[in-house]
């Protein structure tokens, strides 16, 4: 009699909580014991990755000025086709992003540091002007050769997938019109890797994407079940699948909607960042690096979406648990929605 009560108590609970195909594919991280970790190690990158820009000081705006030089925004569309190509799954493209970004900024310090080391104080000025140029002209000529050599490491931390072979390489940028033998791509593998110093693993806004949206179910079913959660848990799928739309955006889009996002924050340092365009691109990097709020802005975009009602319970959740403030994930929420979202 026990086991038939026990039984129609877990039946009742089942059919209040209904299980998604979101949570059926993460079911081990839902039981793991390692979960919390796993959320502790995406806070502390997300907190590396924020500080990580203080230590280069160089502005690499102008970097990204010549027409014909392969310009952030252009590196995930390029990335995103080369991936589709190869049948390699979205997190690739994100994470061949990431790779990518940090090794042109290391390897531009590096570089600079290099010959300003050389020269000495002979003329300090023009040999880091004449430094810089030839370091835009070799990113120039080189870019997709890193780019897909940033593309075989991501395909590396994918796991379940087939890797990016070195000819698959070779043909990536055979059809880019930039033939290279197999020695200059295992090489150029070898440059981004030490350049990096091996340090490679960088999570993409998707995982955290992912993880906060598996906090969020466990949370919701240790609270008394409500109407509101369980329209909530039911609309899980689609949750996860809007917020994913928008994190292709924002990698598709990084430039437009960091800066809108930048624009709308409300901090105490607004006046000061108008009277200093240095601290203006330091904010862009801090927003830009940080994917708890980015992640955090795009579950409350998608959860305004589908359930107006639930988007502050979900912002106040996933402040209590991860630390992005509410009024700063509004900035992004909006920034999202008014971006994807066409006005009626």
């Amino acid at each position: 009699m026990e086991k038939t009560l026990i039984s129609l108590k877990q039946s009742n609970v089942e059919e209040k909580h209904p299980v998604s195909n979101f949570e059926a594919h993460w079911d081990s991280c839902f039981l793991d014991a390692s979960f919390e970790e796993w959320l502790k190690y995406l806070q502390w990158y997300n907190d590396k990755a924020r500080s990580w820009h203080e230590t280069l000081p160089i502005d690499l705006g102008s970097l990204w000025q010549p027409v014909d030089l392969l310009t952030p925004p252009f590196v995930f569309d390029v990335a995103f086709k080369w991936c589709q190509q190869l049948k390699q799954p979205m997190g690739v493209s994100y994470r061949t992003v990431e790779i990518y970004e940090r090794f042109a900024r290391s390897y531009c310090c590096q570089s600079l540091h290099l010959k300003t080391t050389v020269v000495g104080s002979i003329n300090l000025k023009t040999s880091c002007k004449m430094r810089w140029q030839e370091f835009c002209m070799e990113m120039r000529h080189q870019s997709l050769l890193h780019l897909v050599s940033c593309l075989q490491i991501a395909s590396k931390l994918e796991n379940g997938y087939k890797l990016v072979t070195v000819t698959d390489a070779a043909m990536l940028l055979r059809q880019s019109q930039r033939p290279c033998d197999r020695s200059t791509i295992v090489n150029s593998e070898i440059l981004v890797l030490v350049t990096l110093k091996y340090d490679v693993s960088y999570p993409p806004i998707s995982d955290y994407v992912d993880t906060f949206i598996c906090q969020l179910i466990l949370v919701l079913k240790r609270k008394p079940v409500t109407a509101k959660s369980a329209q909530l848990l039911a609309a899980v799928d689609e949750i996860h699948e809007i917020s994913l739309e928008f994190i292709r955006a924002i990698y598709f889009d990084q430039q437009l909607i960091v800066r809108k996002i930048v624009a709308g924050l409300p901090t105490e340092t607004q006046k000061e960042r108008a009277m200093c365009h240095r601290r203006n691109s330091r904010d862009f990097n801090q927003v830009q690096f940080d994917k708890v709020l980015l992640a955090a802005g795009a579950i409350s975009a998608a959860t305004f979406l589908i359930q107006e009602n639930a988007a502050a319970n979900v912002m106040k959740e996933l402040y209590t648990r991860t630390g992005a403030h509410p009024a700063d994930v509004a900035v992004v929420s909006s920034v999202l929605v008014t971006h994807l979202v066409p006005e009626t």
